[in-house]
């Protein structure tokens, strides 16, 4: 109870709310954590069957088979399906659980036309803040490419090819367009894993690489934009993708 300038006394809201809500949510929030945890691992343990093959676009998820094979609740499980359907991995079916999505021509098409927009943004952006912090990442970055390329790893070279584009997203320095592209990374990983000889092979990624940071460490933003887009938008890639669909 508070008292205004010496009149009556008028109740303070916030005394009327518990002990807890007003010590921080501290208590009240152990519960939403762990929950958000499990259906992060539910989600880990699909992305991981995808990425080494025991999972293939079209093949359906059923929660009740989840349930059973992870040991977890109903509820993590459909937060996970819907955390996937979100990030278009996953294609939900109500009741049922969901499917992994598949890919077609124009989806593909209409994925790396917005990530050539994004990415040539993200590469315009960066070329003005180059720093010899950024310049050796990525210069290691693509040490190791070579060393995945010769020992034919395409899995790990996914997993550099990612870390090379993550740093530069970064390096843009635009909050926002690095949220966005991060909401698009689960994608892009999945279509490199099940595409990757698009690119021509894992012998061509480390120069193709050196080739986009030559550009961005020009300085220049419409050379860097420009060599990103060409780097995104491969025309053999689009090529093989309208044989595949045909």
């Amino acid at each position: 109870m508070v008292t205004t300038n010496g009149n009556e006394p008028t109740q303070d809201k916030d005394l009327d709310r518990p002990a807890r809500a007003r010590s921080g949510l501290i208590g009240s929030n152990v519960a939403p954590i762990k929950r958000a945890s499990l259906s992060a691992q539910v989600s880990k343990v699909i992305i991981a069957g995808l990425l080494e093959g025991r999972l293939r676009p079209g093949d359906r998820l059923v929660e009740n088979d989840l349930v059973d094979l992870l040991g977890v609740s109903r509820s993590p499980v459909r937060e996970a399906l819907t955390e996937l359907a979100q990030s278009g991995v996953v294609v939900r079916e109500p009741g049922r659980g969901g499917r992994i999505r598949e890919w077609t021509k124009r989806d593909l098409e209409e994925l790396f036309g917005v990530r050539s927009e994004l990415e040539g943004y993200a590469a315009r952006l960066a070329a003005g803040r180059v720093t010899s912090a950024y310049r050796s990442k990525v210069e290691k970055v693509i040490t190791a490419m070579r060393k995945a390329a010769r020992k034919d790893d395409y899995m790990a070279m996914i997993d550099l090819d990612m870390a090379f584009h993550e740093a530069l997203w970064k390096l843009s320095g635009n909050l926002l367009l690095q949220q966005v592209l991060g909401g698009l990374s689960q994608q892009f990983r999945l279509f490199l894993t099940l595409n990757w000889k698009f690119h021509g092979g894992l012998d061509k990624v480390p120069d193709n690489h050196q080739t986009l940071l030559d550009a961005v460490m020009s300085g220049d933003p419409k050379i860097a934009g420009r060599v990103m887009i060409d780097h995104v938008v491969v025309e053999k890639m689009i090529s093989a993708l309208h044989k595949a669909e045909e």
